[in-house]
């Protein structure tokens, strides 16, 4: 068994895991309606955050297994690979717009609005000749270490300061799995490193809350 297919084989595991974290999420929010944005207005939030963050990750990791799986020509390759990039400025631009309803610097009813941005800012670049590499280190640098600074320098969050270390640590593997790729940095071993630390870090975000939506 080759690195490729091992990867995919880990990548599958972390799509499933994403999927199931996103459901159960999807559960306690609107089917059993354990949480409102009544009595639970930030953690209900921050859940909400959390299943778009990891419906995205797992679409674009599904993405990469049929582009390693499927007899794709270069171009619709190169081309998949350009939308899986521009994919992953939207779950880290997405925690930063609910980091910001916590502290009360965006109303909730205008957080609609800010959403737009990084929209418009994807379509625009998706238009670009950047090559895929820049394309991939400027959403990093405007979306990911963003938000990991939010984390780790905002002190009015109301986060404990355990869930903190995980969130962080669990986003940093996030963050290095998603730059470290093997099909833009041509390591093979990448195969096997990038998807273990994402299922990884998508285990330790999941526990950062697993108690209070299990309790």
């Amino acid at each position: 068994m080759d690195l490729v297919l091992i990867g995919a084989l880990l990548l599958l595991v972390n799509v499933v895991l994403s999927i199931l974290i996103a459901l159960i999420i999807v559960n306690k929010l609107y089917i059993s309606k354990k949480f409102s944005k009544e009595k639970d207005f930030h953690f209900y939030n921050d859940l909400f955050s959390w299943e778009v963050f990891f419906f995205i990750i797992a679409f674009e990791n599904l993405i990469k297994i049929l582009s390693v799986s499927l007899p794709l020509d270069i171009v619709v390759y190169d081309f998949l690979l350009r939308i899986r990039i521009l994919l992953l400025f939207f779950p880290f631009w997405n925690k930063i717009i609910h980091l910001e309803k916590v502290m009360n610097k965006i109303t909730y009813e205008r957080h609609h609005f800010a959403g737009i941005i990084p929209f418009i800012i994807v379509l625009l670049l998706s238009f670009t000749g950047l090559p895929d590499i820049i394309l991939l280190y400027f959403l990093i640098m405007t979306s990911f270490i963003p938000y990991l600074l939010f984390l780790i320098l905002l002190k009015n969050t109301g986060t404990p300061n355990q869930k903190s270390l995980k969130v962080v640590s669990g986003v940093i593997l996030i963050g290095l799995g998603i730059i470290f790729r093997p099909e833009l940095f041509s390591i093979n071993l990448m195969n096997i490193t990038s998807p273990t630390i994402l299922i990884i870090g998508t285990v330790l975000i999941f526990n950062s809350f697993r108690k209070e939506i299990f309790v």
